[in-house]
């Protein structure tokens, strides 16, 4: 039987809406199956059927709804090939928790568009801070000080004071959007 490949475009772009939402996937199978090691594997496992399957996604369409079907049949499978470790939930509350992560998906829209809007109004440097604590290399406060050339205490302070400033930024943005 011959395989078909992917269109590379249609791969390159559940490949680039995957690492859009990798966070909120990888929260989702962490939900589902609450062993960070084995929710790894279905995370890895689901990057590659989802290229696999590249063609399959509809473009416009929801992705985290398609990528998440997809995620919990590989939870599902996981828990089959495992058959140890904490019992799985049965279909009915597999969908149940499917249903409420799209609402939440849904009303996290407006609070992420807050908190970007929020994190353009901060200062230079504590988003400098706030970036090397949170992105790409997740520096710890010592790190970050070192790097600095601040204390552990004045970085510990800064990164308070921003996250201060965005959450109350934030919460004022949400508040005028409410009807």
């Amino acid at each position: 039987m011959a395989t078909t490949r992917p269109d590379f475009r249609s791969v390159e772009e559940v490949q680039r809406l995957f690492l859009r939402h990798a966070g909120i996937l990888r929260g989702f199978i962490l939900g589902l199956l609450p062993d960070h090691d084995r929710s790894e594997d279905v995370f890895q496992e689901l990057f590659l059927t989802i290229t696999r399957k590249a063609e399959d996604y509809r473009p416009g369409t929801n992705f985290l709804a398609w990528a998440r079907a997809i995620a919990r049949l590989k939870v599902l499978e996981q828990y089959r090939s495992t058959q140890a470790g904490p019992h799985l939930l049965d279909p009915d509350a597999l969908d149940a928790v499917i249903a409420s992560a799209e609402e939440l998906d849904d009303s996290w829209a407006d609070r992420r568009a807050a908190l970007a809007q929020c994190l353009d109004q901060l200062a230079p440097r504590a988003r400098e801070i706030l970036e090397l604590r949170y992105c790409e290399d997740c520096l710890p406060p010592p790190e970050i000080a070192s790097r600095l050339s601040w204390t552990v205490n004045a970085v510990n302070v800064a990164l308070s004071r921003a996250r201060k400033f965005l959450q109350e930024c934030t919460r004022r943005r949400m508040a005028t959007k409410e009807p």
